[in-house]
């Protein structure tokens, strides 16, 4: 799955967001339907301007619903995810 966000500022440090509903495929939300922030996520620059996000417990992933290898067809359209472009 393909998203495309803005690099947002807060406390002036940058981030991206997660697409809710992938969160929510992979089991990652709590029982209110908000992001579990319990999971520890290990954000680690891959190359130069690159960033490979991996949950560190992969137990706490529900795996159930996605067969094969690559990227995962999520049934997401790829886009921006909110503000303005």
């Amino acid at each position: 799955m393909v998203r495309i966000n803005s690099l947002q500022k807060s406390n002036n440090t940058g981030f991206v967001s997660l697409p809710k509903d992938e969160l929510e495929m992979c089991g990652l939300v709590d029982e209110d339907g908000k992001p579990d922030t319990d999971i520890q996520l290990l954000v680690q620059m891959q190359e130069l301007g690159e960033w490979h996000i991996k949950v560190l417990d992969e137990d706490a992933v529900d795996s159930s619903w996605y067969e094969g290898d690559g990227t995962p067809d999520t049934g997401v359209s790829a886009g921006s995810a909110g503000g303005t472009r």
